[in-house]
């Protein structure tokens, strides 16, 4: 089972956050990083979990160039590659997500054109943004 939302007209999308890292022995101090805050209007995005097998295929993209994808791998055994098109440039592998792994990206100035994604098992579950 699949679930998709898609949305158009103009969509403002906002990212905001830490990176914290603590030592559990306390030897360091515990350290952070802010993510700067990112803003950006956009004009269409589409969200959900989608099922991706051995086949793969190539995704919808909501606008071109597509500016911001977010993936997180949620199942147990499939590792999930993606293959993208940065405007421009050339088809290529970006990542191989093992289980639990996330991938983030966002281009303002420019975005990918087209994206195809498979894994290495039938039936991986991931979660998803897409917006551009």
């Amino acid at each position: 089972m699949s679930l998709t939302i898609n949305t158009s007209g103009a969509v403002n999308v906002g990212l905001t956050g830490t990176f914290s890292f603590v030592d559990p022995t306390g030897y360091q101090s515990p350290l952070s990083k802010i993510i700067p805050a990112i803003t950006n209007q956009m004009s269409a995005c589409s969200f959900g979990q989608a099922t991706v097998g051995i086949a793969g295929f190539q995704a919808v993209l909501p606008a071109n160039p597509t500016q911001l994808l977010y993936c997180k791998n949620i199942s147990t055994s499939g590792v999930v590659t993606f293959t993208w098109t940065p405007v421009g440039g050339a088809s290529v592998v970006v990542m191989n997500l093992e289980p639990g792994g996330i991938i983030f990206f966002f281009d303002p100035g420019a975005g990918i054109s087209a994206l195809s994604v498979s894994s290495t098992v039938n039936n991986t579950l991931v979660d998803y943004v897409l917006a551009g």
